[in-house]
């Protein structure tokens, strides 16, 4: 008889996926150190996450990158690291159910079931698997930390200017444009 033996990373995939089948009405996440933890839902992390998605939606169908498209809380398995980035930008050729490529951007919003350290930890593995920029969203105090690949990380807020670099050609943005109140 032949037994099937899965791997830590597999197990993990197939509790994750037994979870959100039990509980289809709660959201589940992969914290930095892989582990699945339930996320409560807030009003002001989906407010932020939907208009980031919307802005860099925006910018890519404006031309922005091709062979780019934006998506929230796509799985993507990393090497073994599972993560759900709150918003991410991925190549259209990467795998449509669940990518293996590491996102060129990653956006992850604070919210109550994480720590700063929980999302300075998180950037750092996307950083890891070849993400080439991560933000962090901190929604009550209006700032964004810029992670690039390569430099060190630094925190914007207000009119300061999201640059794209070379990792986003052409995209600026003004902070404020994410966190204003008519948004």
């Amino acid at each position: 008889m032949a037994v099937t033996i899965q791997s830590p990373a597999e197990q993990l995939l197939e509790r994750y996926f037994r979870l959100v089948r039990r509980h289809p009405g709660k959201k589940f996440r992969f914290n930095a150190r892989g582990e699945i933890v339930e996320m409560p839902p807030s009003w002001l992390h989906s407010r932020k996450q939907a208009r980031v998605a919307v802005l860099l939606a925006a910018w890519l169908d404006a031309g922005g990158l091709p062979g780019y498209d934006v998506g929230t809380e796509a799985l993507h398995d990393l090497d073994g690291w599972y993560c759900l980035p709150d918003v991410a930008i991925q190549r259209i050729a990467a795998d449509p159910n669940v990518p293996t490529e590491a996102p060129l951007l990653a956006v992850e919003v604070y919210s109550r079931s994480n720590t700063r350290s929980e999302l300075e930890a998180k950037a750092a593995r996307y950083l890891e698997h070849g993400t080439q920029m991560v933000w962090l969203l901190y929604p009550q105090a209006q700032s964004l930390v810029l992670h690039v690949a390569g430099s060190p990380p630094r925190t914007l807020s207000g009119d300061d200017i999201i640059d794209g670099g070379v990792v986003l050609p052409g995209f600026r943005l003004p902070v404020r444009e994410i966190f204003s109140e008519s948004n």
